[in-house]
């Protein structure tokens, strides 16, 4: 499914913005971006919902960083059928309830979509009441000739049969594929297991690396012993880069991240990731400041430009071009 939503969040004069899910190192820049240390204290709004509008009753105020992203996480894994499932459960939490679902809410509704009954073929009353007497839920009726059979009065059966067991229709549109929910068993008390800790991953850029034709792909941590490199690939069955394809899921800079293809060599971004391994923070931000300012569009030209990076000076405390000349005023008239 990929992305979620988007949202952004405002601090100080600061902003950035983020798409959800969003990996280690996407938050952690988002952060800075912010000026914010603790992700506590991060609270988003979101701007654009790419899936899900929904939940748009219950997002629309300011949202933690973590948990907002915990919830995002899960909605991206889910298949078309989930999708319904997950609509269900949403449907069936509020009804009758007059205070509105919190984050924690929404991430146990998630988590529980395997504990409901979908059929996305049933769309309305009728076609539930049918159903539920073919499947033999209405004793007394399997043996009715065809020509009664037809007589019966689905609607009625089906409408009786939701109120019955609290069932719900999600209606069919763009986003999934409509049908009728049913819960069997309690919401799954998931949210207060979580680990939300946002810790700095122990790799500076992360590869998912499969073969032309798809199937199994596996995720690699740079920088990596050269051998280390060499399993890894051999583990996939292939005998060349040729028959790879590669793409970024995290970096320590994630403007790179969209810049990762198979044209550069297992080596060269082995290379380069060391390369942001040894960053300390405060180089780390001077070469993300960098990477901006010329405009950088190639993993080539980040290289040099990493390679480059101590014949640069960055002061942070310039935000723009008047405050950079007030204080060369002040070194010229002093």
């Amino acid at each position: 499914m990929g992305k979620v939503f988007c949202a952004y969040a405002r601090n100080n004069g600061a902003e950035a913005f983020l798409n959800f899910p969003a990996s280690p190192y996407e938050m952690l820049d988002a952060l800075e971006q912010l000026r914010m240390k603790d992700p506590g204290e991060a609270k988003f709004r979101i701007d654009e919902y790419y899936h899900f509008r929904s939940l748009g009753p219950f997002l629309g105020g300011e949202n933690a960083l973590l948990q907002l992203n915990a919830l995002a996480q899960k909605l991206s894994e889910f298949d078309k059928y989930q999708e319904t499932a997950f609509e269900g459960l949403l449907s069936m939490e509020i009804r009758g309830k007059e205070n509105p679902l919190e984050l924690p809410n929404l991430i146990d509704l998630a988590y529980s979509i395997d504990r409901c009954f979908v059929e996305r073929a049933v769309l309305n009353d009728s076609q539930l009441g049918r159903l539920c007497v073919e499947n033999g839920a209405l004793p007394g009726v399997e043996d009715l000739p065809e020509h009664l059979f037809d007589l019966l009065n689905f609607e009625r059966i089906g409408r009786e049969h939701r109120q019955q067991e609290g069932g719900v229709f999600v209606e069919r549109d763009d986003g999934h594929s409509g049908g009728y929910v049913e819960r069997y068993y309690d919401l799954a008390d998931v949210y207060k297991t979580l680990d939300l800790t946002l810790k700095e991953p122990d790799y500076a850029m992360l590869l998912k690396v499969s073969g032309h034709n798809g199937g199994k792909s596996i995720s690699i941590k740079l920088p990596a012993a050269p051998e280390e490199l060499d399993a890894a690939l051999d583990s996939l069955e292939i005998y060349g880069l040729e028959e790879t394809r590669w793409s970024c899921e995290d970096c320590r800079v994630p403007g790179l991240m969209g810049l990762v293809t198979r044209q550069y060599a297992n080596g060269f971004l082995n290379r380069l990731a060391q390369k942001l391994a040894d960053m300390s923070q405060e180089e780390l931000i001077k070469y993300k400041a960098l990477l901006e300012a010329h405009d950088c569009k190639d993993l080539s030209t980040a290289r040099t430009l990493a390679d480059q990076l101590p014949d640069y000076i960055f002061s942070p405390q310039f935000t723009d071009p008047a405050s950079l000349a007030e204080e060369e005023l002040t070194v010229i008239l002093l």
